[in-house]
């Protein structure tokens, strides 16, 4: 009977031992006494063994009677020299009761590298809570008028953001009603400025800048078109006011008709032309040789044909150098 006493005794007391060496756990709060409402934190420190298995528990919405929890802080885990591992927990809590309230000891369940289950607690810990010492002996006075804080930036800022916001909600419509009212009318949405030199000069002289170049000659038949189309595109809008250049083929075309233009010949070789160049730029088409010429072709005819002479008259009340020579001549004649 003694023997077995003491032979549970001895394996008892190397079991704690063991425990003692593999895992170690406290928990304090950052002060002892808070004032009623006021927050503070619970710091669970526990170290155990690399090989130990450890598990937290699961908090809910208290630690304790009238202690509240208000936020539960992630698990850090922090490896030490000595091989041992350091977990930590904040619990952020908080208590609307006056008095001593206690946090009975907080159970953590482990499991050791052979196999031994067993649990481990922190000691019972104390928080002090105190009340709003009320003075009674102190008159009652009346309540304090609400004192105005001067108007400042903080809560200007607030208004002028909303009536920008506003204001550019507005211009963004107002711009989208204008846009659409332009494209319906086949108008450009931005009226661009009227070049220095009228648009058939830029037109020819782009043409025969085109033509010199020989693109398709070179096998560069998709550049020849986009260029080709982008500079009549160019000179309908100079000389038309119609967005071709944001216009479809039959959409220019439409266009051109809404300005009064009627050369149904013109018209005809126009639609050609656009045609030709949306298969070369689109479908990969590749035309023969005389349609390359005369897309060309059509392109200065449609120039020529449509644009606008500018005539300026000499002055009236002025001569020129040639004129007064000659009367000076005329005169000395009638002297001799």
């Amino acid at each position: 009977m003694n023997k077995r006493f003491i032979t549970l005794f001895l394996v008892a007391g190397i079991f704690v031992s063991i425990n003692a060496q593999t895992i170690q756990v406290n928990a304090r709060f950052d002060s002892a006494a808070i004032m009623i409402g006021d927050q503070i934190k619970l710091r669970i420190e526990l170290e155990r063994q690399n090989d130990v298995r450890v598990q937290f528990p699961a908090w809910t919405d208290a630690i304790a009677r009238n202690i509240e929890i208000i936020d539960v802080y992630p698990v850090d885990s922090t490896r030490l020299t000595s091989g041992m591992v350091r977990m930590k927990q904040d619990i952020l809590v908080t208590s609307f009761d006056s008095g001593r309230h206690v946090v009975p000891p907080i159970r953590f369940p482990f499991v050791t590298a052979e196999g031994i289950v067993d649990t481990i607690a922190t000691r019972p810990i104390y928080l002090d809570v105190f009340s709003i010492p009320i003075d009674f002996e102190q008159d009652i006075a009346d309540i304090k008028p609400i004192y105005k804080l001067p108007l400042g930036w903080a809560d200007i800022y607030p208004w002028l953001w909303r009536f920008g916001l506003l204001a550019l909600v507005a211009a963004l419509i107002g711009f989208a009603i204008y846009a659409f009212i332009r494209r319906r009318n086949n108008k450009p949405i931005f009226s661009a400025p009227k070049p220095a030199e009228p648009a058939h000069i830029i037109a020819l002289r782009e043409l025969d800048k085109l033509r010199a170049e020989k693109l398709w000659q070179s096998n560069r038949t998709k550049d020849y078109y986009t260029r080709l189309s982008d500079i009549v595109r160019t000179y309908i809008e100079g000389r038309f006011e119609v967005p071709a250049m944001e216009m479809t083929s039959d959409e220019i075309l439409a266009g051109l008709q809404n300005t009064g233009f009627e050369d149904n010949n013109l018209v005809d070789r126009l639609h050609k032309l656009f045609s030709l160049s949306d298969l070369v730029k689109f479908a990969k088409a590749q035309p023969f040789p005389d349609e390359n010429e005369t897309s060309m072709l059509d392109g200065y005819l449609f120039v020529n044909y449509t644009k606008i002479e500018v005539v300026t008259e000499p002055p009236t009340d002025e001569k020129d150098e040639n004129t007064d020579v000659a009367e000076a001549n005329i005169k000395e004649k009638n002297i001799e």
